[in-house]
């Protein structure tokens, strides 16, 4: 079952991977990180709903993607510089879905363009999820550990850079999970859950 706003906004993101992404191997893979952002549940009220919010006393995000503004970064702004479509989006118009889902297939190409060390396109997918949810410097330092950890195979993530992190593994007060296991159940969730209703759009 698709959850009811991903009816209305898929097709948004389809044409926006068109448009920025053409080269984009599997785009079910965007639709379920659209997902992984905005549905507590499948029904939840801000499940693929542009107007979603989280207000936490460490960030703010907001929309499709759930841009994140902290008193350390402000990736609404930094998504002006992801592609020229971006250019003069307006904070007071930050929650049109087109704008939201051109930040988050700019953001993910960015990222999979600056990740020329996977062993496959699948996992260059695998760790630009990761990096989006974590921070490219973060992908980096684990890919580090791992090439220092017998067996590990830096080019993959799955069973490999996974399993390798300098992320906290203490629960964090207000998530429930430390931000390794958040970092790699997001990726988990992407590839091997969420993704499964969208199959649909890697269909050409």
């Amino acid at each position: 079952m698709l959850p009811k706003l991903a009816a209305l906004y898929a097709p948004v993101l389809a044409a926006q991977i068109v448009a920025l992404w053409p080269a984009m191997p599997t785009p079910s893979t965007l639709a379920a990180q659209v997902e992984q952002e905005t549905c507590v549940s499948l029904t939840s009220k801000g499940c693929w709903n542009p107007k979603t919010e989280l207000k936490t006393s460490r960030e703010y995000g907001f929309g499709l993607g759930q841009l994140t503004v902290t008193p350390k970064f402000n990736n609404f702004e930094a998504a002006k510089g992801w592609d020229k479509s971006l250019r003069g989006w307006k904070w007071e118009d930050r929650f049109d879905p087109k704008m939201q889902l051109a930040a988050l297939v700019a953001y993910d190409r960015n990222l999979f363009r600056s990740i020329s060390f996977a062993a496959t396109p699948e996992d260059r997918l695998q760790f630009t999820f990761s990096a989006y949810n974590g921070g490219l410097g973060g992908v980096i330092n684990d890919r580090h550990v791992c090439m220092a950890t017998k067996g590990c195979d830096p080019g993959k993530w799955f069973g490999n850079v996974e399993l390798t992190s300098l992320k906290a593994r203490t629960a964090v007060k207000g998530y429930g999970q430390s931000f390794y296991q958040i970092n790699r159940g997001y990726v988990r969730s992407i590839w091997f859950d969420r993704r499964q209703r969208y199959l649909f759009m890697d269909t050409k």
